[in-house]
């Protein structure tokens, strides 16, 4: 897509106003600015969270948990999703049960199963996120591995593989809505065939009727397999990485205004006429966050190799 100039941050409620009047829609990517977010559970505190300025620190987990309900789980800030809503399908479910920790590199990994029987009431996906909303300027990163088949029955359907940070959006076309994207697609969607990689940041959004304002880039490769992502948003651009390579770069208008969730995630925007249960599985080895630092993807993999080396496996210094 397209670039367009960026105005400046005193502009952006007005340029928001603007997209809406005009009715300017870039490629719908109905994605995580529908994933159900504020979270029932932290709804009443959302307006203190938002309050609250956020601060340098750090938080890096290397995922050393036995099951969804490993209560350290929660006691370091990660909830597990259970409750209904978007993105995805409008019947399939969220399942807790489709969070796991299964052995991998250098100990446990988290995994996220999407499993269908090829109906929607019969679909299942998976979502970890933070608790609170507090993070903002800095650098986010995690080592995913992402999946092009299907663990088990047959492949097609349109699943989506993520990693990425949200706030709410308090109403429609709200110029205070932030998000920012990795989001893998193994079997296409969203215009794409076959395998497409998105970097997407956003200005902001109207569910109904749909009304987007985002930028986004699109890599038509395939991903399979380990990858470093990294995203830095500084007061005046956000820059994606893929491995260490330059991905995507969004400019000042989309930058965030309030603090923000990290989340990852796997669901389907829709289901192939297949016959068969399957399962997706998408993996994340560890996730790091530094905050009011801009690093680059080899500062990052220095960091976490140094916690590791001190056998730190999770860190939480940030607010």
């Amino acid at each position: 897509m397209s670039r367009r100039a960026a105005p400046s941050r005193s502009r952006r409620t007005a340029a928001a106003c603007a997209v809406a009047a005009a009715a300017i829609a870039t490629p719908v990517v109905l994605h995580g600015a529908a994933a159900g977010d504020p979270d029932p559970a932290r709804a009443g505190d959302a307006a203190a969270q938002d309050a609250a300025p956020t601060a340098a620190g750090v938080l890096f987990d290397d995922f050393d948990y036995t099951a969804h309900d490993d209560p350290r789980l929660r006691q370091n800030g990660w909830s597990v999703r259970g409750y209904a809503g978007g993105p995805g399908l409008p019947d399939a479910g969220w399942s807790a049960q489709n969070v796991t920790f299964p052995a991998g590199e250098g100990g446990t990994v988290l995994n996220l199963a999407a499993s269908t029987d090829g109906t929607q009431a019969g679909t299942l996906q998976a979502e970890v996120y933070t608790q609170e909303r507090k993070f903002k300027e800095g650098t986010y990163a995690a080592r995913v591995r992402f999946s092009d088949e299907p663990r088990t029955g047959p492949d097609g359907d349109e699943v989506v593989q993520t990693f990425f940070a949200i706030n709410d959006l308090t109403a429609p076309m709200a110029p205070d809505y932030s998000e920012y994207d990795f989001e893998y697609l193994p079997n296409g969607g969203w215009g794409q065939r076959d395998h497409a990689m998105f970097a997407t940041s956003w200005e902001t959004y109207q569910p109904d009727p749909w009304l987007s304002d985002n930028e986004s880039t699109v890599g038509a490769a395939s991903h399979a397999g380990w990858r470093d992502l990294v995203f830095t948003i500084d007061d005046e651009r956000i820059v994606y990485h893929i491995d260490g390579e330059l991905f995507a770069e969004h400019g000042a208008y989309y930058l965030p205004e309030r603090p923000m969730s990290i989340n990852v995630n796997q669901w389907f925007i829709d289901l192939a006429p297949l016959d068969g249960f399957r399962v997706y599985d998408q993996q994340v080895d560890w996730v790091y966050y530094a905050g009011e630092e801009i690093l680059s993807p080899e500062q990052v993999q220095g960091r976490v190799a140094a916690l590791r080396s001190e056998g730190v496996s999770f860190r939480d210094t940030v607010g």
